[in-house]
């Protein structure tokens, strides 16, 4: 069975595709987001929050050629502050394990939030470390890091307070 474009063209219909988290790249690799934009700039500090360790982020699904929905799998070790930031695209995200915090509110296994686009957040991973899955419309999206340069500090203590216990972590 085919299908037919608006331009008349004959299309086949989209294929039912597998993917797996051992195989799945590392969100780096995939070229899906761009490199972060640092608003107010403070290099030093990311540079410290970036190589700190503490995360593995994985492609499940996506393409950014084709723009199509995308699908990220994020394990952020116990105590890892994510920084102050948004995206481009709407994300609609699932704890799978573990638990996250974000201000007052805790969000457990099977509990989630919606995020739009543009959206600054943040958010600091639980006792245990957290697991999420990371739902958009889109493959393709980037991240502006809009964190002040006094939440830098709260950033970069849990880095320096936990940099050797997340390095004995398994990648995944």
């Amino acid at each position: 069975m085919t299908e037919t474009t608006t331009e008349g063209t004959a299309q086949a219909p989209p294929r039912r595709e597998a993917f797996r988290l051992a195989e799945a790249p590392l969100l780096h690799e995939t070229g899906m987001m761009s490199m972060p934009v640092l608003t107010p700039e403070a290099p030093e500090q990311f540079l410290e929050w970036a190589m700190g360790g503490g995360q593995v982020v994985r492609v499940l699904f996506g393409d950014p050629e084709s723009g199509g929905t995308s699908l990220v799998w994020s394990r952020f070790s116990p105590g890892y502050v994510l920084p102050r930031h948004s995206h481009s695209a709407d994300c609609l995200y699932y704890v799978a394990r573990g638990e996250l915090r974000m201000g007052n509110t805790v969000l457990g296994e099977g509990d989630g939030f919606f995020q739009p686009a543009d959206r600054p957040y943040t958010y600091t991973a639980g006792p245990d470390g957290v697991e999420v899955l990371e739902f958009r419309t889109t493959s393709p999206f980037d991240m502006r890091i809009t964190e002040s340069l006094a939440g830098w500090g709260r950033v970069v203590d849990a880095v320096r307070a936990n940099r050797d216990d997340w390095a004995a972590q398994p990648r995944a």
